[in-house]
């Protein structure tokens, strides 16, 4: 878990045990469990908060030197001996595709609709609210903005300025000359912190013989124009990150792929009602660390439409952080 406030340790153990629920439902492994490796030198803010978090909340965990974690994958790692390592058991890969199809299934199978391709163009407030696509128009007693990058658009046609801005990434995967060094099955992901940058690592499974390894870096887009922007811009970082990392992966990338999140400026998101049209909910701005807690998200807009006691508190993602009048939950 790669945020520990409180509130977050919370939903995750929620999370955990919801994504378990939607793997038994749906009868595939949405889940894999490879352990989660942090490591940088021990000065940096991230590794002491990390820990002291770790720590506080109960999170099992072993701590070690960057020289016992190079023996420790001496076919992968080649990290400078004095960092300091945190080490989760719990951490893994999220199948986000399979996850999405799941949650879809499961959705039709309670009865709703999934209606593609329809771009939304206006909202109108009121007692039932109007949702206008370009290929029709829909009334609903109830309507939630969830809508990543275009929520900020959305949220400010109906009065509700979010200071949101919205990031292109980089996935970027490189070939390995051992894969079976680099299995999800013997080797963790990982998240390095280095000259000022940070890098995620996920061990090969998606594609044969290569592992992701990207920055956290990239570049403001609009959400309508990713695609017109330049070409990939932290390939250098990561090659370099690599090289001083990891033994056996290429420094030369062989896929890259781009995508989207929208950044809050205090990271967390909005999950709260609308501030003055209440059959409005808002989920948005999840700073790239929503899709793992995207049962529990769902389960408190559920909550927010229905008017149940939320389950978790919602104090720390209101909109009132940014804007006036105050929002009630």
């Amino acid at each position: 878990m790669a945020y520990k406030k409180p509130f977050y340790v919370k939903m995750m153990t929620d999370a955990f045990q919801q994504w378990s629920d939607l793997e038994r439902r749906a009868g595939v492994t949405l889940f894999k469990n490879t352990g989660y490796l942090v490591f940088g030198k021990d000065t940096e803010e991230y590794i002491i908060s990390n820990l002291e978090s770790l720590r506080l909340n109960g999170i099992p965990h072993q701590t070690f030197s960057g020289l016992e974690a190079n023996q420790r994958y001496p076919r992968q790692l080649k990290i400078p001996s004095t960092h300091k390592c945190i080490y989760e058991e719990m951490g893994g890969i999220l199948y986000a595709s399979r996850s999405l199809l799941a949650f879809q299934q499961e959705f039709v199978k309670l009865g709703g609709t999934i209606l593609d391709n329809h771009q939304v163009t206006e909202i109108i407030p009121g007692d039932r609210v109007t949702v206008v696509t370009n290929r029709g128009s829909f009334k609903a007693n109830n309507v939630v903005i969830a809508a990543g990058p275009w929520a900020p658009a959305l949220c400010s046609s109906i009065g509700v300025d979010l200071p949101f801005k919205v990031k292109r990434v980089e996935s970027i995967y490189w070939k390995v000359d051992n894969a079976d060094a680099y299995s999800s099955d013997i080797f963790p992901t990982t998240f390095g912190i280095a000259h000022g940058d940070t890098f995620y690592s996920i061990p090969v499974d998606e594609y044969p013989n290569m592992v992701k390894i990207s920055s956290a870096g990239g570049i403001w887009t609009d959400a309508n124009n990713r695609d017109t922007e330049s070409g990939p811009v932290t390939v250098p970082a990561v090659a370099d990150f690599i090289s001083s990392t990891f033994r056996g992966v290429a420094c030369k990338p062989s896929i890259i792929d781009y995508c989207m999140y929208t950044a809050s400026p205090d990271y967390d998101p909005v999950i709260d009602r609308h501030p003055k049209h209440k059959n409005i909910v808002i989920a948005a701005g999840f700073t790239g660390h929503g899709f793992k807690l995207s049962p529990v998200v769902g389960k408190l807009v559920a909550e927010l439409i229905s008017k149940d006691t939320p389950s978790h508190d919602l104090h720390p993602f209101r909109v009132s952080r940014f804007t006036t009048p105050q929002s009630s939950l």
